[in-house]
């Protein structure tokens, strides 16, 4: 007996590459989803380092997500609207650190929080606030007493 494959299974195995191909392939080309994982990675990352930042300066650090310009920011005082213009600087480049969404990737709700000299949210609660882009929410949350974020 020949070993290998037969003309039919190799066609056979093409379609199924094929036509998962088709299926797989316009995820990989969609910019939006990788924005919006992008920009979600980006909050996570500033909620983060403006923790560290409250506990380094032994000081309190506001995390700024405003919803009507799509923004978020560190900032030493509440600055819902993120126009303040004494903010926490960013390390990689020494500006105030405020990033705006991309295109088609928004923010479900404006919130403010801070973190204390000890790390901890204030409010003294969950904090939570959604991004929203490539037809699904992702939810950044910051747990209370820990100030955990995730």
């Amino acid at each position: 007996m020949a070993e290998g494959f037969t003309l039919i299974e190799l066609v056979v195995i093409l379609i199924i590459v094929g036509v998962l191909a088709m299926a797989a392939l316009p995820r990989f080309f969609d910019r939006q989803s990788f924005d919006a994982r992008g920009f979600y990675d980006q909050a996570l990352s500033m909620a983060r380092y403006g923790q560290k930042v409250a506990i380094a300066q032994h000081t309190d650090v506001f995390f700024n997500a405003d919803a009507a310009s799509n923004t978020i920011c560190l900032t030493y005082v509440a600055d819902a609207g993120c126009t303040n213009l004494g903010g926490v600087a960013n390390p990689a480049d020494g500006k105030k650190f405020s990033k705006t969404a991309p295109t088609g990737v928004t923010l479900s709700a404006s919130t403010s929080f801070s973190f204390s000299a000890l790390g901890k949210p204030n409010p003294d609660a969950a904090v939570s606030f959604g991004i929203v882009g490539d037809g699904m929410t992702r939810t950044v949350t910051v747990e209370r007493e820990t100030g955990y974020v995730h």
